[in-house]
């Protein structure tokens, strides 16, 4: 399958990341700047940009997560979990690992509003990253032994999950009991081993395809639902870090992508380009909203 691609006429980032699309609108992350880019419109082919607007983080934000409120969101960061609403930012949750050497990195809203997040070490090295399950003000440790935690991503069911590793440069499948919010039966479905790419950031399309941003790699990997490889897709950009479907009928698929060096530049035309999308014969599955009363602890009587 080919894609035919387009730089969208949006600002050049350091590290875009965490793109959504929620409440008729986009929205994405320039981690090492700290900004909060917001697109208030479906089109992201003709930006308007009146409906672009940007927001100053207090936190190296890693991670961005749309709640039922358009003006609400969710942000993981280094310092832990903050509330924004609107022009507000509010830590509400500490970092429940030592921030000095970690932060949040990657994560989704579960089909009832859990957050899931996974972490990375700054350093690379010791394994000492995890994913985190946060849910009535607690941040409960699930998975350990992680580098840089990514990909992850519910099945359209939301039967399953799916996480990768962008240093153990795997990706895993588990099965996943919404009701409970248990993870079990992990099982090790792509184990990178050409070169120096590796899977970054993920997301689900309607039809249960598993869309994986291949870090200098320049291409996005496509599984089904069961974990199974299906094909790869050439992009233009070296370091695409997280793909995601949306726009007025879904079919949309937008790339963020990490700033392109001499060792692994964009491909030409697309030099200076963060943001990449095209039209597709897929549709979105529809973000799952963060309860943002996750964030806050229960009230302690005596």
């Amino acid at each position: 399958m080919a894609l035919c691609w387009r730089a969208l006429p949006l600002p050049a980032c350091s590290l875009a990341e965490s793109p959504r699309y929620a409440h008729g609108g986009w929205m994405w992350v320039d981690i090492n700047r700290r900004v909060l880019y917001r697109l208030n419109q479906s089109d992201v082919f003709n930006a308007a940009p009146a409906n672009l607007h940007t927001l100053n983080l207090p936190d190296e934000i890693g991670c961005i997560l749309p709640t039922d409120q358009a003006g609400t969101l969710v942000a993981l960061g280094r310092q832990g979990g903050w509330l924004i609403e609107n022009n507000t930012c509010t830590l509400k949750l500490a970092a429940p690992f030592d921030s000095g050497k970690h932060r949040f990195n990657d994560g989704r809203a579960d089909p009832v509003g859990r957050i899931w997040i996974s972490t990375l070490v700054d350093a690379r090295s010791p394994a000492t990253a995890a994913l985190y399950c946060i849910e009535s003000g607690r941040a409960t440790l699930t998975i350990p032994d992680l580098i840089v935690g990514n990909g992850l991503a519910f099945s359209p069911k939301g039967d399953s999950v799916f996480l990768s590793d962008t240093r153990h440069k795997c990706i895993w499948r588990f099965e996943y009991d919404v009701h409970t919010g248990a993870l079990s039966n992990q099982q090790l479905i792509k184990q990178y081993t050409d070169g120096s790419a590796r899977p970054d950031g993920a997301c689900f399309s309607a039809d249960g395809s598993y869309w994986v941003a291949i870090l200098e790699g320049y291409r996005i990997d496509r599984f089904n639902e069961q974990g199974e490889f299906i094909e790869s897709l050439d992009i233009p950009l070296a370091k695409p870090t997280m793909p995601c479907f949306g726009g007025e009928n879904g079919a949309v698929l937008l790339v963020c992508s990490a700033q392109a060096d001499e060792k692994f530049p964009n491909k030409p035309g697309f030099d200076n380009t963060s943001l990449i999308a095209c039209e597709t014969s897929f549709t979105a599955l529809p973000e799952a909203f963060a309860n943002p009363n996750n964030l806050n602890q229960p009230p302690y009587f005596t």
